[in-house]
């Protein structure tokens, strides 16, 4: 038996019933994750905190800074928004150059399921 379930993202409608298709357990919990990391604070009109700022460092020069301030925001958010996450653990690398990708790799563990998971982001910063 599911403990959580919610809409799977993105949002479908299952042709059989008719009803919006939905996700259960550590599957809910890692797109609730990509809905945070992809939601830029201040988006949802009736819940303005809800998110990241990540997509204010795609113009920002990328340093040891960048990585840290990164790294801290995913973490702050998560931490907020995605309550299941009992051991959070927020990498960040990147390539560097004038057109540095950068990955986010964040490893988690849940109330659900012992079990580690890893969600990753990718991002292309333009310096």
């Amino acid at each position: 038996m599911a403990k959580i379930r919610g809409w799977g993202f993105p949002i479908k409608v299952d042709s059989d019933t008719g009803r919006i298709m939905t996700v259960e357990d550590n599957e809910n919990i890692k797109q609730a994750i990509k809905v945070i990391l992809l939601t830029q604070i201040r988006e949802r009109k009736i819940v303005p905190e809800f998110g990241t700022n990540i997509k204010s460092f795609l113009f920002n020069i990328v340093d040891p800074i960048f990585v840290s301030d990164l790294k801290k925001s995913v973490t702050r958010a998560l931490e907020k928004w995605e309550s299941h996450i009992v051991d959070l653990n927020v990498s960040v690398s990147t390539n560097g150059g004038s057109a540095s990708t950068v990955i986010i790799n964040i490893d988690y563990i849940t109330d659900i399921s012992p079990n580690p998971e890893r969600v990753t982001h990718k991002m292309v910063v333009n310096n």
